[in-house]
């Protein structure tokens, strides 16, 4: 640095370092007099004096006559005083190129995995891979470069020499972006979401979070994923943010929380910089950064030398610079220069940013219960959102209201209650789960390991069984169970729903129960595949999961299963019809649905493109076709083959490795006894033709299919020693037994009228577009119309369909007064 006074203009220089400790001092005191803890001093010498503005260090601290120095009451205010979740944030003015974009964001969180170990190791090799490609394609560039410098006059050997170093660095280019591909597929095109938690000093938790250690450049990976994310959604916006801040600056103000990112460079040292990170205001953070001309990830990992050179001073390649202090000084000496010396090459940036050069912010920098910061950091992001102006994608607003919906049962007190009693069939007391550390896990802020307590028994902690007890907990939270209706009840007396469904229906803000439960069913639903799709690397539609839960299941509830996995492919192989079903129904769908080949898709006209497989068809088709194959198996289907598919299913998401090149969790297709059939690749062809379009419904009389092997001396059944005769009349059934057994059978009987109906719209609208179809051919071609008798006797013929469908509406209109006597 030169030792010339610095150059004075709009843009701030980072505050002296006494009044730094002075800063630390006065948020120390304040903190002890408000009851909460504060940040470390590192994060306040380090991240947050050096972003101050011009003087804002002495004007929000104050010294009292005892010599103890505090912060001005007016200069911090706490919020959600007097619960545990209370912040003391410090209102400033920050350097506007001084904090970051948090990878958090809510509006993105689609967008991330679950930090598994396995994705982790993946995400690793894939940041490594993009180097290769980096370095691949500069020395393309140089093999270029060096045939361009060829004389015409050189020899035929040096002109061959260089066109076969082209032709050999073009080759290693495409293997390497080949195996990026692959790479890419590994993950689903996403990234692990970086886990944070609160910074741990002697013991004692602080206010500010801290990033567990990676490497430096896969630390700068994330970040600049984010940002990419972060502008894909910005792009929505009817304006453009970059220009509005130029032209008009930024008047509110967001809340910033100071961050350690431990990191390891290439020479094995470790650097933890300390960063303030914007909760809220994400996209103003970046595009301030887009207005200085720097890069997030810079700003995280290190700021090159050469774009920060100041005046006479000699460049540096290898110089990287890292401390917050530092940059922000070189930052303010160049812009500052460049807004009083007319001329200069950064003069149009000074000048775009000089609305910017200082912004408003809340800085959190005392927490009642810092061990809960992300969670409460993390429902501000949501609030703001989900109340936003932007749009919001139908999967990052079901995570939000996940998110909001496990807040809600935690401020209950009812999280542990409830998956101690519904997902571990009170095996355990809900005294015994760390309710914090599994919504935590449930909402993706920490790994699913905290979860093996709610395991069945017979199922070992692995990933397959962590992701499914966590869909476990996501449907009985989602869809709580509902005491029956009392029986000295009143008709129109208020239903009695239980401590879960006012916890639900207050965080979805839903109707009451007695209202129609119908887009309760689709909007819980839409959460559901949401949440779901967050456990899984490839991301299916939300609409493939549609008619996965039914009003019912919202009035009742959807209590899981008992038996672990493992007991449940046994009894599947032992015949049990109704463990096949629940199986399908509640475990396998997910993994049918987020395959990286997947299985059933939403069925809309969307999927009409070239690259669409199989057939079109509702999902609710796809799954009964599936339920109904053990029962009443199409041609060329086991029980074998299903459950060798099942088990496919449920353990492909693990998979490191993929078939015939495909992406990882791609597995062929079993055959009919179990065994794998080569080249033959379980996606959704095969699953349409083994599995077609059904319009039959389930039906218990129908004996389980046997398979090839059945038949021996070990699957024979020993006869009991009881006596059973045939009385001449049928037994007469009293008027209780029939009603429960009508009224348990009706859901069935509504689910299967509703995908019949749905298989004949389909066929409806497939009639019209061939109609259509033929029209358009014959108007292509110049023939003639059909003859009139022709057209009339279609006429006729549509018109029978047509008094058909008109009859079917008004049996269901008979059906929906009939179903309120129930």
């Amino acid at each position: 640095m030169s030792t010339r006074k610095a150059p004075e203009g709009p843009f701030p220089y980072p505050t002296h370092p006494d009044w730094a400790e002075y800063l630390y001092e006065a948020i120390t005191n304040t903190c002890e007099a408000e009851g909460v803890l504060p940040v470390p001093r590192r994060a306040v010498l380090e991240a947050l004096a050096p972003a101050l503005g011009r003087g804002e260090a002495k004007r929000v601290v104050e010294r009292r006559r005892d010599g103890r120095r505090f912060l001005r009451p007016t200069a911090y205010q706490v919020e959600a005083r007097d619960t545990d979740g209370a912040l003391l944030l410090l209102r400033v003015e920050l350097h506007g190129a001084a904090t970051l974009p948090w990878p958090l964001n809510d509006r993105t969180r689609s967008d991330w995995l679950h930090a598994t170990p396995e994705n982790l190791v993946r995400l690793g090799e894939l940041v490594d891979q993009q180097r290769e490609v980096a370095e691949q394609k500069i020395a393309l560039a140089r093999a270029k470069e060096a045939q361009r410098r060829l004389a015409t006059t050189a020899p035929l050997a040096e002109k061959d020499a260089a066109v076969n170093a082209v032709h050999a660095a073009e080759n290693e280019l495409a293997r390497a972006e080949k195996d990026l591909e692959l790479r890419e597929k590994a993950l689903g095109r996403r990234r692990p979401l970086p886990a944070v938690r609160a910074v741990i000093e002697d013991s004692v938790s602080l206010a500010a979070l801290s990033t567990e250690q990676v490497r430096s450049d896969v630390a700068g990976a994330l970040q600049q994923y984010a940002v990419e994310k972060l502008r894909e959604r910005g792009r929505r916006r009817s304006y453009d943010l970059v220009e509005s801040l130029v032209h008009e600056g930024q008047s509110d103000s967001t809340v910033v929380v100071l961050q350690q990112v431990p990191m390891t460079s290439r020479d094995g040292s470790v650097v933890s910089p300390w960063r303030g990170f914007h909760v809220t205001g994400n996209n103003r953070a970046d595009a301030r950064l887009q207005v200085y001309g720097l890069e997030a990830q810079q700003l995280l990992v290190g700021v090159p030398q050469s774009v920060l050179r100041l005046p006479d001073e000699e460049e540096n390649r290898r110089l990287v610079l890292l401390g917050l202090g530092e940059i922000l000084r070189r930052i303010s000496t160049l812009l500052n220069t460049a807004y009083t010396v007319s001329g200069h090459e950064l003069e149009e940036r000074a000048e775009r940013a000089q609305r910017i050069a200082q912004v408003p912010a809340r800085v959190v920098v005392g927490a009642r219960t810092p061990e809960r910061l992300e969670e409460a950091l993390r429902q501000l992001n949501v609030h703001d959102h989900l109340r936003g102006q932007l749009d919001y994608d139908d999967e990052d607003r079901g995570l939000g209201l996940w998110s909001t919906l496990v807040k809600a049962y935690q401020a209950k007190g009812l999280l542990g209650e409830l998956l101690a009693k519904e997902v571990a069939q009170d095996r355990i007391s809900a005294s015994a789960l760390d309710a914090d550390a599994i919504a935590d896990a449930l909402v993706g802020a920490r790994a699913l390991d905290v979860l093996d307590m709610l395991l069945s028994p017979g199922d070992e902690v692995s990933p397959m069984t962590l992701r499914d007890v966590a869909v476990r907990c996501a449907t009985v939270m989602l869809f709580p169970p509902v005491p029956p209706r009392p029986e000295n009840l009143p008709p129109r007396a208020h239903m009695p729903t239980g401590r879960y469904w006012p916890v639900v229906r207050a965080a979805l803000q839903e109707a009451p129960w007695s209202q129609s439960n119908g887009p309760k069913a689709e909007r819980r639903t839409e959460v559901w595949a949401a949440v779901v799709a967050q456990h899984f690397v490839n991301r299916g539609n939300l609409l493939a999961a549609k008619s996965a839960f039914s009003a019912h299941n919202v009035q009742f509830g959807v209590r899981p299963d008992a038996r672990s996995l493992t007991s449940l492919m046994t009894a599947c192989r032992q015949g049990d019809a109704d463990a096949w079903e629940i199986l399908v129904r509640r475990h396998l769908l997910p993994g049918l649905i987020n395959a990286p080949e997947p299985f059933i898709t939403s069925g809309q006209g969307s999927e009409t493109h070239a690259d669409r497989k199989g057939v079109r068809r509702p999902p609710s088709n796809a799954v009964m076709a599936l339920v109904n194959a053990y029962t009443n198996p199409p041609k060329g289907v086991t029980r074998k083959l299903l459950c060798a598919f099942a088990e496919e299913v449920l353990y492909a998401p693990d998979a490191t490795v993929g078939v015939n090149g495909q992406a990882p969790g791609t597995f062929w297709a079993p055959d009919v006894h179990g065994n794998p059939r080569e080249n033959v690749l379980a996606d959704k062809s095969w699953f349409d033709a083994t599995f077609p379009k059904t319009s039959a419904t389930k039906s218990k009389d129908v004996p389980p299919s046997d398979d090839s092997d059945s038949g021996t001396d070990e699957d024979t059944v020993e006869e009991s020693d009881e006596i059973s005769i045939e009385v001449e009349e049928d037994l007469p059934e009293d008027a209780l037994t029939r009603m429960t057994r009508l009224r348990s059978t009706l859901h069935t009987q509504v689910d299967n009228s509703a995908d019949t109906i749905a298989t004949a719209a389909e066929q409806i609208k497939r009639l019209l577009e061939h109609i259509q179809d033929a029209v358009r051919s014959r108007e292509e071609a110049g023939a003639e119309e059909e003859p009139a008798e022709v057209q009339k006797l279609y006429v006729k013929e549509l018109s029978k369909v047509k008094e058909q469908c008109a009859e079917i509406a008004k049996v269901l209109d008979s059906a929906s007064m009939a179903v309120m006597s129930l």
